[in-house]
């Protein structure tokens, strides 16, 4: 491309862009290995000097995909050469390693050979995912426990995590606690909850409800839904606490407004009996349905058999996803449902269920 030889003061910046962006993907097949082009250079000088406009163009280049900017991009912002040092240049540079860029994978290594805690993290959760790099459990185990050596919050979690599937080490409810304890105390809430769930079961650690509801509480202060949920359960039950109603439906509203599915089912329940808040069953309905629709088993039971009595496609319906989920109760009382149903209620009923489950499937995607 003869555009390659224009300087890049030269251009209106949309053209510019543009040129910068195709640059590299002119041919159908990949060329050969060449000289990077001067247009690149020439972008890269300006924004050494302090041009803004130039560096803008990198930048959409390098957020289009460009994993040879995207390389160049964090040596600059790393280095702070030219521009100001930005640890933006560390994201830069997983983003291209991430895509199997072999110069960004070896300064990944090195920066991370020389004590950097995150790219340390970084790197395990590339190989654990196998992005950029062949899948290899032993090499993220490896990683992850440099990056724990140097105080890191998030891989003391993961390696809990990690001993308790035995995914990649030796499952070991004592390993996990012990660093669900390391990363707790360094105040990381999922860890701090993942070792209430311990202590409230007296896995790898002695039994004890009222360590449980402090790790608990202190997850919960800091936002963490699974734990406000959780601790809406010892409040409702009494286990580490004595029963408090009210203080419950708190703590399950915190956590469903964030979306915890069983902090929504519970507190729909308050709701229905009227415990620890006026007996509402509008806002029953509304919690259950919204556990229901994300799939909680028991929330599509509940709503089935308690408020859809006027509606049988739509009770079946909803039974129906709870019984093939495993719920016994739901199964059962599907069966006996379908015994009173027409063969065209059970296809129409068939035929929501399906819609409801279009959502579930569509989310279950996008977390893998």
């Amino acid at each position: 491309m003869r555009s390659h030889l224009i300087h890049a003061r030269a251009l209106p910046r949309g053209v510019a862009l543009v040129v910068l962006l195709a640059v590299g993907a002119c041919d159908p097949a990949p060329p050969p290995p060449v000289a990077e082009p001067p247009l690149v250079d020439a972008l890269f000088d300006r924004a050494r000097q302090g041009d803004a406009e130039a560096l803008e163009w990198l930048l959409a280049a390098a957020e289009y995909g460009r994993v040879d900017v995207q390389y160049r991009m964090a040596r600059m912002l790393l280095e702070g050469a030219g521009v100001s040092q930005d640890s933006t240049g560390l994201a830069w540079l997983v983003r291209a390693a991430e895509q199997g860029h072999p110069e960004s994978l070896a300064l990944l290594r090195s920066v991370a050979q020389e004590g950097d805690a995150e790219v340390r993290f970084r790197l395990a959760r590339m190989y654990r995912r196998g992005d950029g790099v062949a899948r290899g459990d032993s090499a993220a185990v490896e990683w992850l426990r440099a990056a724990a050596a140097l105080g890191h919050a998030q891989a003391r979690h993961d390696l809990g995590l990690l001993h308790l599937t035995g995914e990649g080490v030796a499952p070991s409810d004592s390993a996990a606690a012990e660093w669900f304890l390391a990363a707790a105390e360094a105040g990381h809430a999922g860890a701090q909850d993942q070792l209430g769930l311990l202590y409230l079961r007296g896995e790898g650690v002695a039994q004890s409800e009222a360590e449980a509801l402090r790790w608990f509480r202190a997850a919960a202060q800091q936002g963490h839904a699974r734990a406000q949920s959780h601790l809406g359960q010892a409040h409702a039950t009494g286990w580490g606490v004595q029963p408090n109603p009210a203080e419950a439906v708190r703590w399950f509203r915190a956590a469903a407004e964030q979306g915890d599915v069983t902090a929504q089912y519970n507190l729909g329940y308050m709701y229905d009996l009227g415990l620890g808040t006026p007996r509402n069953l509008g806002e029953s309905v509304h919690w259950i349905r919204a556990a229901a629709q994300r799939g909680y088993a028991d929330a599509q039971y509940y709503l089935a058999t308690e408020y859809m009595q006027s509606d049988p496609v739509s009770r079946y319906a909803w039974l129906f996803l709870a019984a093939e989920q495993g719920h016994d109760e739901a199964g059962q009382v599907r069966d006996d449902l379908r015994r009173r149903l027409t063969p065209d209620q059970v296809r129409r009923a068939l035929e929501v269920s399906a819609e409801l489950l279009a959502p579930l499937s569509a989310e279950s995607r996008r977390r893998q």
